[in-house]
């Protein structure tokens, strides 16, 4: 029994997946605690307090929040879900120029009056919805969406058009692992450097390795992409011939531009996902669609609804919990009260051996018209 469980154990840290984070050279521990240049959701301990997303971190700077200033030097090397405490008294003395002690017969709880934060790396979805922006992300719910529509894996290769702030690219990058790559292409400079750095920041840069990021449009870069963005006198690019890709996702106003290379580039029997604020824009894309081998699968618009689940004490004297032993304590139990709002259509293609036969357009014909009956005598 116990040579078993001994296999066991060798089984599961084998199979154990790798973290982000580092380990410790001392004792082999995993640690999560906070480094220079890590990002961190700091929230208010209170109830319904708010957070945000702050730094890289930085032993010289701070953050100002409603409640007091909080030192990054103060985050560093704390864990996640430890509380920090901000500082209020010593940054209104610095800010109006006080030299003065403080009064006798005042206390040292009043002289610092310190709030509490929550500290705690952030999610994915955290990261995108808190980040900086240079243009409208994909929301998580949609990225999310894409990539199970995309059915991608460990391994496979990628192709996104349309970078943007990086969102997809990030969900993109965690699906496929560090086996497969995502060729993300970005007509301007500026918005592809800043979804780089976005991606250098989450989680230390675990994903930037996953990534090729390339600039220009899609039809330039096309047969020449990879990783190493060195550069040339051509094109901007040197690299190897473009490889078969198992998923492509448009992020574009006009996608059914690029169906020839879709056509060409994507592997049978896989699927291209186009992303498309519009109604118009998905017309127009089924109706290009016709002439090339790829059939249009699905068209779907994503929508989530938050709840607010919680216990609440009734103020009246009525028990409206219907518990006998709390009498005072009922359920909350409703929609929270945040917007949401249409952003765009997902439109799934999946790529056919050959075209079809049947994707010729045909000519409508008008319906014959109905044989009168003749009125009864």
């Amino acid at each position: 029994m116990g040579g078993t469980a001994a296999t066991i154990m060798r089984i599961r840290s084998h199979i154990a997946p790798k973290r982000w984070y580092s380990s410790s050279d001392s004792n082999n521990v995993i640690s999560r605690a906070f480094q220079e240049g890590d990002m961190v959701i700091v929230r208010e301990c209170s109830r319904g307090g708010k957070q945000a997303m702050i730094g890289p971190l930085d032993s010289t700077q701070t953050y100002h929040t409603r409640r007091g200033v909080l030192h990054h030097r103060d985050i560093i090397g704390r864990e996640p879900r430890d509380r920090v405490a901000s500082k209020r008294r010593e940054e209104r003395k610095e800010k109006e120029g006080e030299t003065k002690a403080l009064e006798p017969n005042s206390s040292s709880s009043s002289s610092s009056s310190n709030s509490l934060f929550f500290v705690h790396h952030p999610t994915l979805e955290e990261f995108v919805l808190l980040g900086k922006r240079k243009c409208t992300p994909i929301y998580p719910k949609d990225a999310a969406a894409i990539v199970s529509m995309l059915d991608v894996g460990p391994g496979d290769n990628v192709l996104e058009a349309g970078t943007g702030n990086g969102s997809l690219t990030l969900h993109l990058a965690r699906a496929v692992g560090s086996a497969g790559r995502v060729y993300t292409v970005e007509r301007n400079p500026d918005t592809s450097a800043h979804a780089k750095m976005l991606a250098g920041r989450f989680q230390r840069g675990r994903l930037l390795g996953s990534v090729a990021f390339h600039v220009g449009e899609l039809s330039e870069v096309f047969s020449k992409i990879d990783g190493s963005n060195e550069p040339s006198s051509q094109n901007g690019l040197v690299g190897e011939p473009l490889p078969v890709f198992d998923a492509i996702a448009l992020d574009m106003p006009a996608p059914w531009t690029q169906l020839p290379l879709v056509a060409q580039r994507l592997r049978t029997d896989r699927f291209c996902v186009c992303y498309l604020p519009n109604m118009s824009q998905v017309i127009d894309l089924v109706r290009e669609c016709r002439p090339w081998p790829l059939r249009v699968e699905d068209v779907l618009e994503v929508q989530w609804r938050s709840w607010d689940v919680r216990t609440t004490v009734v103020r009246s004297g009525n028990n409206f919990s219907g518990d006998p032993e709390n009498p005072d304590v009922a359920m909350v139990c409703r929609p929270t009260h945040t917007p949401a709002g249409h952003t765009a259509f997902l439109v799934k293609l999946r790529k056919c051996a050959a075209p079809r036969s049947d994707q010729a357009a045909e000519p409508e014909q008008e319906p014959e018209p109905e044989p009168e009956t003749p009125a009864a005598n």
